[in-house]
């Protein structure tokens, strides 16, 4: 029997090599000058695609054309756009319905990701036709001039607005956010370190902030960007100084 990683290792290749295959008849066009990247909005797209697989493929970016300076997946050749992050850090959505509908709801039922309210507001009749596809692309206001696209392989794809990417209403520490607790500790002049310590037999980071003969220490950013700012609120008495209590509890349903 074959090792796990090895035919883990093994699966991978193949899809790396269906991939190669899959964008091996891609067109390479250079990159434009100018970008559609906006960090408070998404872009919605609907369409009339064949199967997911080719969507997929359509959306798909290829790092070796990103590389070559040349624009990265099939639709941002169409659509003139140079890059965009399909599955990465931000998040976008897409989805081939089995039906068609010329109904808002039912088109994005699968990728409801912002208020279809407001694409209601720009379509209140609904859409144009019947479509099976929706398209979401996140950090994206799209400017473009091509509004339509035609592609003889994977469908045909119509741009209907750029609309406000919805913010968070709920905030929790996560590690998305050591690097926003490291860059206003560097601004607030605090020279940042990190070194191996073993704590009760296990090894962990250790994040140091120092400035001015203080060290401050702690186990992530978030942390150290905590003790400094309570020390910077406080004084260097802050263990000192009379704070009352304030806690409150939600009350739980039976």
């Amino acid at each position: 029997m074959w090792p796990v990683s090895f035919l883990y290792s093994l699966r991978n290749k193949s899809l790396y090599w269906n991939r190669v295959l899959e964008w091996s008849e891609m067109r390479k066009v250079e990159q434009n000058n100018f970008n559609f990247s906006n960090n408070l909005y998404l872009s919605v797209f609907v369409g009339i695609c064949p199967s997911e697989k080719l969507l997929w493929q359509y959306l798909q970016q290829d790092a070796e054309a990103l590389e070559q300076n040349c624009i990265g997946s099939e639709f941002g050749i169409d659509f003139q756009i140079n890059c965009f992050d399909y599955d990465i850090d931000e998040w976008c959505a897409s989805a081939v319905n089995d039906q068609m509908s010329g109904d808002i709801d039912t088109v994005f039922a699968d990728v409801a990701e912002f208020d279809l309210n407001l694409l209601k507001q720009d379509y209140p009749n609904g859409l144009d036709k019947m479509y099976n596809t929706a398209v979401i692309i996140g950090r994206l206001k799209y400017e473009g001039a091509i509004q339509e696209v035609q592609n003889e392989k994977y469908g045909y794809f119509r741009f209907l607005g750029a609309y406000p990417e919805p913010l968070p209403d709920k905030i929790k520490d996560t590690s998305d956010m050591y690097k926003y607790a490291l860059d206003q500790l560097a601004q607030w002049g605090y020279c940042i370190s990190v070194e191996y310590e073993t704590i009760d037999f296990k090894e962990h980071f250790i994040w140091r902030a120092e400035k001015d003969g203080k060290t401050f220490t702690a186990l992530d950013p978030l942390r150290l960007l905590g003790i400094v700012t309570i020390v910077r609120e406080y004084g260097d008495a802050w263990d000192r100084a009379e704070i009352p209590g304030v806690f409150s509890i939600k009350p739980v349903k039976v």
